[in-house]
């Protein structure tokens, strides 16, 4: 990323071909923490960050800033990416007929919570992405695929 026999154009589309797939490979499935969020855009941003360079503004050599280089890659950022892949994934599941990931999800466990603040479910972090959009019953809403995506 700091040759500069490669253009940024070549080096913005390595990073949006290659190394973000590798980076969020199965993240449908993950149960997202802040911490997890925070390395996620911090390496994104290094990665950005050694592609655009710095910049000169008024005189002195300045980093860009975080609204600038996602503006200059024209993509949304890794956590959200994340978050809306995992969106698309829970409407897969719920529009399968009679599949064991959909009774899976749709399934309540019984027996009795241990004490303290329960950890954190994949669900939950659906529910709370849906929500976000201005979406109260996401399970409703998935049904109508060109609605959903």
């Amino acid at each position: 990323m700091k040759s500069r026999n490669v253009s940024r154009n070549n080096k913005t589309l390595l990073y949006i071909t290659l190394i973000r797939p590798v980076l969020t490979y199965g993240a449908e499935t993950w149960v997202l923490y802040k911490q997890d969020e925070h390395r996620l855009s911090i390496f994104e941003r290094k990665i950005l960050q050694r592609i655009y360079g710095p910049v000169i503004s008024g005189g002195r050599w300045r980093i860009r800033t975080k609204q600038e280089l996602y503006q200059l890659c024209g993509e949304n950022e890794i956590v959200k990416f994340c978050k809306l892949s995992r969106l698309r994934w829970a409407g897969h599941v719920i529009r399968q007929d009679d599949d064991l990931s959909r009774r899976v999800l749709l399934s309540e466990p019984g027996g009795k919570c241990p004490r303290g603040r329960p950890r954190l479910r994949w669900e939950d972090g659906v529910k709370e992405d849906a929500a976000k959009l201005g979406c109260r019953n996401w399970t409703v809403v998935t049904l109508n695929r060109k609605g959903w995506s």
